[in-house]
């Protein structure tokens, strides 16, 4: 059934593999209306529907739905007009249908995928979803958006939303037995597993599942989380309009150009409202992404030792934070081999999404005396910037109020700074050159791990159960 049969049909949602339908209000009922209300009220919203219908684009090589490369939302609208009811059967449909896995691959992304070719190579299907423009009224799928963002993570938060949660702990790839809550009746809503916290031993305050490496050496950075970790990209736009993304050129400079989630961003836009004496630490920074799946564990903590000098939240509607959507390029970001976040990786389109930035002072052992030039420091100094990312659908980020505190001292790989929730995530990581020193590289841009620590995972050959936007 096409998405505007659906509305026609007057059928909301249907939670695949649940049993549970869904009818009339469905729990985002709110965002829904609004959207249909700015529509009839807005001529230029009207007039962007047509325009982003007018330029879809066709699927990419190697992506098709029920064996057409046409993009679905052609297939399910002849205008705009029916574009627009397109979009509103289909977050009526997102509303209420909860993830499930198998193995190493699961469905979460599937909506997520399918909504990104409204979009993807289509500069006003970009304009529609982010509500650029000073017209009243452009800005109405954004706030729908936004709106229906909040609707849903409040489904997501309630009893309703559990019930593909015992699928997901009896996959043994989850390793429940690593968490505090094993038993699916102890979460009262999929947030709660999604956001499930790891045992902890209370007399060190360390997680026996995640070791900390050389947890007495200073000069240790850890991952802040479970994720896909690669180099920060820089696109490069030539004359001729097209875009080559390259190995960023370390070392970054205020207005380098970073791939945030598909958003061309600087690190000036990335560190928001950070004071600028803060920010000037990051000139000739080097950066990593770290890029969280959704059946891991979506905490994240200090990569280093330090003190916290600032922290906030960028939500959407701040001046540097617009939304969570609008990446052009969905292949890029998440791509067919599964590697997300992938050097190449176009990182500056995360300008627009909520974030978190966290900005951590560090000190370390310089070499000792007789193996440095005299007259320098005993200790060394930098500067380290966590920058939690959400993305789409709910696009959460979330502060652990007790830890994140200015003035506060945080410990690698011990220290939680805060959580995600379902729809999305990444943590980018800059690291300043060593104060004083000429601008000397502090973390090289590059992953560095030791003997016997993981470097990946076996993956399993299995499907998920398919959802309405399940490609071939």
């Amino acid at each position: 059934m096409k998405l505007r049969e659906v509305l026609a049909a007057g059928v909301v949602a249907l939670v695949a593999g649940s049993g549970v339908a869904w009818a009339d209000p469905s729990p985002c009922q709110g965002s829904l209306d609004y959207l249909d209300a700015q529509y009839a009220e807005h001529k230029v919203l009207r007039d962007a529907f047509q325009a982003a219908y007018d330029g879809l684009q066709p699927l990419p090589p190697g992506y098709s739905y029920g064996g057409s490369t046409e993009n679905p939302w052609k297939t399910s609208a002849t205008n705009g007009a029916e574009l627009k009811d397109a979009v509103k059967a289909f977050y009526g449909e997102v509303c209420v249908l909860l993830p499930q896995i198998v193995g190493t691959n699961d469905n979460a992304l599937d909506s997520i995928q399918y909504f990104a070719w409204l979009y993807n190579h289509n500069e006003a299907g970009v304009q529609l979803v982010k509500g650029e423009g000073p017209e009243e009224g452009l800005d109405g799928v954004k706030k729908f958006l936004i709106t229906f963002n909040e609707e849903y993570k409040a489904y997501m938060d309630s009893a309703s939303s559990t019930g593909e949660v015992a699928e997901w702990i009896a996959d043994p790839r989850l390793e429940i037995d690593d968490f505090v809550l094993t038993d699916p009746s102890s979460y009262k809503s999929w947030n709660q597993f999604f956001a499930r916290n790891l045992k902890m031993d209370p007399k060190t305050g360390t997680y026996p599942s995640r070791p900390v490496t050389m947890p007495g050496l200073d000069y240790v950075i850890v991952s802040p989380t479970d994720c896909i970790m690669n180099p920060l990209v820089q696109p490069v736009k030539l004359s001729t309009g097209m875009v080559v993304r390259t190995l960023i050129e370390n070392p970054l400079q205020r207005d380098t150009v970073l791939d945030v989630k598909g958003i061309p961003m600087s690190v000036e836009s990335l560190l928001a409202n950070a004071p600028e004496e803060l920010k000037d630490h990051f000139v000739g920074a080097s950066g990593l992404a770290c890029v969280l799946m959704p059946n891991t564990y979506h905490h994240f903590h200090s990569p280093v030792d330090g003190t916290i000098l600032y922290n906030e939240i960028v939500e959407a509607g701040d001046p540097y934070a617009h939304g969570t959507f609008g990446y052009s390029d969905w292949p890029n970001w998440v791509p067919a081999d599964g590697n997300v976040g992938r050097a190449g990786t176009d990182f500056s389109q995360f300008e627009g999404f909520t974030r978190g930035v966290i900005i951590v002072e560090v000190t370390y052992a310089n070499l000792p005396k007789g193996q440095r030039p005299p007259g320098s420091p005993d200790t060394l100094k930098g500067y380290v910037a966590s920058i939690p990312v959400g993305l789409d659908t709910v696009g959460s980020v979330v502060f652990n109020k007790r830890n994140v505190v200015n003035g506060a001292k945080v410990k690698k790989g011990v220290t939680e700074f805060g959580n995600f929730y379902f729809g999305g995530s990444l943590n980018i990581m800059l690291f300043s050159p060593i104060e004083g020193q000429n601008g000397a590289t502090m973390v090289s841009p590059a992953v560095q791990t030791r003997m016997g620590n993981q470097i990946g995972i076996l993956n399993t050959p299995y499907a998920p159960p398919k959802t309405p936007w399940t490609p071939d």
